[in-house]
């Protein structure tokens, strides 16, 4: 059993995963093992370059920004894990009853997902934030709410691939129920993309909540947030005080690359069990 795993692990697989595992583990040890406090401002060190003291320096508050960045995935991922989790788990429910029904209902659910996703994303999400406030579970709702319409159109689009199969055809000779033909058969063979869309979705919500916070909705200083943060430093780039943006983008760019490279080798595993 194990050695058939390790046969299917592939490079983006293990690299995404250490890179994610990395910044969880670091989220937690970093700031606990640092003398600084990730929230606390300090002004008698504000803007502070890199050095020993500060590996990424200081912002305007004094606010050390490498227990910052390090600091930010707790809530960046814990607030778009769930966000997306519950989203997508909402997509896939309806995407396979609107692909097992069909009918004129299920075209009308579609129509409406179009309407949804017709929008762009930020701006969507930006505007219902601000409809609802700044509170972490109007942001969880949101987040799941842009989620549902990519989910319902990947499921139901493997619905209506699978439900086609002689097996299905089979099993409702012998007298299955719909109710078990969905949850037996359909179901657990339709998720293949949704599981490879859930990196990609981890990947959007961290740039969306990001985008958000840039633009001053959502999630604000001095709450550790790389979006907040990048828009902390943009005042100070033209002054020469580079590091206060340029840190947490790169745990922005990082973070999404890894989510990006995880659905990639979760892809590869099913191409791999496919052949």
């Amino acid at each position: 059993m194990i050695s058939k795993l390790l046969a299917r692990l592939n490079a983006s697989l293990v690299t995404s995963t250490v890179l994610i595992g990395l910044l969880v583990v670091g989220s937690f040890a970093v700031p606990a093992l640092s003398q600084w406090d990730a929230e606390i401002a300090n002004p008698r060190e504000a803007l502070r370059s890199p050095s020993w003291s500060h590996p990424f320096g200081t912002d305007r508050s004094g606010l050390d920004i490498f227990v910052r960045v390090f600091q930010a995935p707790r809530i960046d991922l814990s607030v778009v894990a769930i966000g997306v989790v519950i989203g997508g788990c909402i997509g896939v429910l309806l995407g396979v009853l609107m692909g097992f029904a069909r009918g004129r209902w299920g075209e009308l659910a579609m129509r409406l997902t179009d309407v949804i996703q017709a929008f762009p994303l930020l701006i969507l999400a930006i505007t219902l934030v601000s409809l609802a406030g700044n509170d972490l579970s109007n942001i969880v709702i949101v987040l799941a709410f842009v989620n549902i319409p990519v989910f319902i159109r990947l499921t139901r689009g493997q619905v209506l691939t699978v439900r086609e199969l002689r097996y299905i055809d089979a099993s409702l000779a012998l007298g299955n129920s719909k109710g078990r033909l969905i949850f037996r058969h359909i179901l657990p063979n339709s998720l293949g993309p949704a599981v490879v869309q859930f990196g990609l979705s981890m990947g959007y919500g961290i740039l969306t909540l990001a985008g958000m916070a840039f633009l001053g909705v959502g999630i604000q200083a001095p709450t550790p947030e790389w979006g907040s943060m990048i828009l902390t430093g943009t005042a100070y780039i033209t002054t020469g005080q580079w590091w206060i943006s340029v840190f947490p983008g790169l745990g922005l760019a990082i973070a999404v690359f890894s989510f990006n490279l995880l659905s990639e080798g979760i892809e590869q595993m099913r191409e791999r069990k496919s052949i």
